[in-house]
């Protein structure tokens, strides 16, 4: 049994345990009604209008961020705060959903006093009265602009060019579609100008990367300062730019001149010298220009056409506009179909060597040129001008110039077996993208031992624009090949950028006198004195002077007279396959060339 003492403790811990007193409830629910409303100030901007949208209340909050007083803000209506970012429909839509008794949410982007802009994540909950009607409306919102911006940020990214700041190739083709569109109902043309700057590689290689970029943001700038401000210019590639031209004219005669005089305008204006923190650096530009409708095709389509008239633009010498033309699409169209041919032609044996001789003064053959042939199985025999063009821009030029390579070496190898041909050597002509490739000596290395050649009987051609980009590399990419014995030409002498400091750095053995010089021999003046000078330098030089294009025997005799020692031409023989050129110079008189 418990005893009394324990029965009075039980007693007085269970009045200690009674409910509080209704004032000490009150008091409770007031602290923790007021701990909610602090809460609340702290992050939600809260204010209560009434039934026709007047507001009565406002927390600190809302003048906080709405930089209006209390004062300010009761009595008006939400109208203080009204950006003009939403149509007025947004607005009609919101008071009919709470003017029925329905809670809204939304995003909503107000004003401020000083007129800086922010949004706000609201919800508006209407207070009912007796009658089922809203009596006043409770508004919470929270501050999201910071959320907004980064928001806009990133599309801003997703949409724009990082380096630029101008369109991208995404939002490109949304202006475009809309433009489209737009055409269709105003039946006014449209224009697509496709940009490419001339010979940027030239600025990166020369003054680097950084300078390139500053380069392409003044162009950018240029380019904004030249259209109007509902045109769109965009930058879709390293260098490449596209203007998009709206609501031109109905009439496409007029709107073509108009689209044409602004291409000019933007070829003029990024023609000029750009300065690139002292550093003057001259452009120029070409440009693919297309007129369009409403019923022209889908977005790709038109690009595809203006890239093909920019490709038109470059071909005719650069710094040009050119319109597209629906003849050109198919002449685009035919050598992309060689090029997909280009691709398996190697494969299926379609190529062959021809050898052109390079005689002596006695007219004896001392070296061949190797000239390739494609042997098209439709479109027939095929001349380097059809397709080596396409083979470098399409890169199909590494594995091209590796196979005439082999096969010229084979052939040294071939010829090597008979006493009389033992000493014929083979030029190459190596083009200006396989010579810059880093493993093309490697290659050449590797071709010259797999084949067994004297190395000393294979010469590469090269061209002087090939020393533009890094002439210490090239140096230094010939002199591991020279130190195998290979020898080293410089053809079209006199066509490129000649400059006699490099040319006396680089270890050539031949200089290679352009057909252009030799055409006007004996008579024109000008001729006659450019290809003496080259002879003359090549003596002081130690190089040895090849005399392209010799076709007659005024050419050879002026020529002969002033010292050249090799002389190449259709007067000794055309390009011929190899076993025509053993026929061609028979053997008992190669004996005798060389018993002389």
């Amino acid at each position: 049994m418990q005893s009394s003492q324990a029965v009075t403790d039980h007693c007085n811990s269970s009045q200690e345990a009674e409910p509080a007193s209704a004032d000490q409830r009150l008091a409770l629910a007031l602290k923790e009604l007021k701990d909610l409303k602090a809460a609340l100030n702290a992050h939600a901007i809260v204010a209560v209008t009434d039934a026709r949208g007047v507001i009565t209340q406002a927390n600190e909050k809302f003048c906080e961020v709405s930089r209006y007083s209390r004062d300010e803000l009761i009595g008006s209506t939400h109208r203080i705060v009204n950006s003009g970012t939403h149509p007025r429909s947004f607005f009609l839509q919101l008071w009919k959903t709470i003017s029925s008794g329905q809670i809204w949410n939304g995003e909503i982007c107000n004003r401020a006093k000083d007129g800086a802009l922010y949004w706000v994540q609201t919800t508006i909950v209407p207070q009912l009265g007796p009658d089922g009607r809203p009596e006043q409306y409770i508004s919470i919102r929270a501050d999201i602009t910071q959320r907004k911006r980064a928001e806009e940020q990133a599309l801003h990214l997703a949409l724009h060019d990082a380096l630029t700041g101008l369109a991208n190739r995404v939002l490109l083709a949304e202006h475009l579609q809309r433009t489209l569109a737009s055409s269709r109902r105003s039946r006014r043309h449209g224009a697509l100008m496709l940009l490419d700057l001339d010979n940027f590689k030239d600025v990166n290689d020369r003054f680097g990367h950084s300078q390139g970029d500053a380069l392409l943001c003044q162009i950018a700038l240029r380019l904004l300062a030249c259209v109007r401000e509902t045109d769109t210019v965009a930058r879709v590639g390293g260098d490449e730019f596209v203007i998009l031209l709206n609501e031109l004219d109905t009439d496409p005669a007029q709107a073509s001149v108009h689209a044409y005089a602004m291409a000019e305008r933007l070829r003029e204006s990024l023609g000029s010298t750009f300065d690139l923190g002292g550093l003057l650096v001259p452009s120029t530009l070409s440009i693919g220009l297309l007129l369009f409708d409403g019923s022209s095709d889908g977005t790709e389509e038109l690009m595809k056409r203006a890239d093909m008239a920019l490709y038109q633009a470059k071909e005719r010498g650069r710094n040009n506009v050119c319109v597209f033309d629906p003849t050109l699409q198919a002449s685009i169209l035919s050598q992309t179909g060689l090029i997909d041919d280009l691709r398996q032609a190697i494969q299926r044996d379609e190529f062959h060597l021809l050898y052109q001789p390079v005689v002596s003064p006695l007219q004896q053959p001392q070296d061949w040129e190797a000239l390739i042939r494609w042997q098209h199985p439709t479109r027939g025999l095929l001349a380097p001008a059809a397709f080596i063009k396409l083979a470098e821009e399409s890169g199909l030029i590494l594995s091209l110039g590796q196979w005439v390579l082999r096969a010229a070496c084979e052939q040294l190898t071939h010829w090597g077996r008979v006493p009389a041909t033992a000493h014929w050597s083979v030029a190459v002509n190596v083009s200006a993208r396989q010579f810059l490739d880093p493993a093309f000596a490697a290659r050449v290395q590797s071709v010259i031992e797999g084949s067994g050649i004297n190395p000393s009987l294979l010469r590469l051609e090269l061209t002087e624009s090939m020393f533009l980009t890094d002439i210490e590399k090239s140096i230094l990419k010939m002199q591991s090949l020279r130190a195998l014995g290979v020898q080293f030409a410089l053809d079209d002498f006199g066509t490129g950028y000649s400059s006699l400091s490099y040319l006396k750095r680089l270890p050539l053995d031949q200089l290679k006198v352009d057909r252009s010089f030799v055409q006007g021999l004996p008579g024109s003046r000008e001729d006659a004195a450019i290809t003496t000078t080259i002879l003359t330098l090549a003596r002081t030089l130690g190089l040895q002077v090849v005399a392209e294009g010799v076709e007659n025997k005024a050419q050879f005799d002026f020529l002969l007279q002033h010292g050249c020692s090799a002389f190449q031409g259709y007067l000794f023989g055309k390009p011929m396959s190899a076993q025509d050129a053993a026929s061609h110079f028979p053997p008992a008189r190669q004996a005798i060339a060389g018993s002389e």
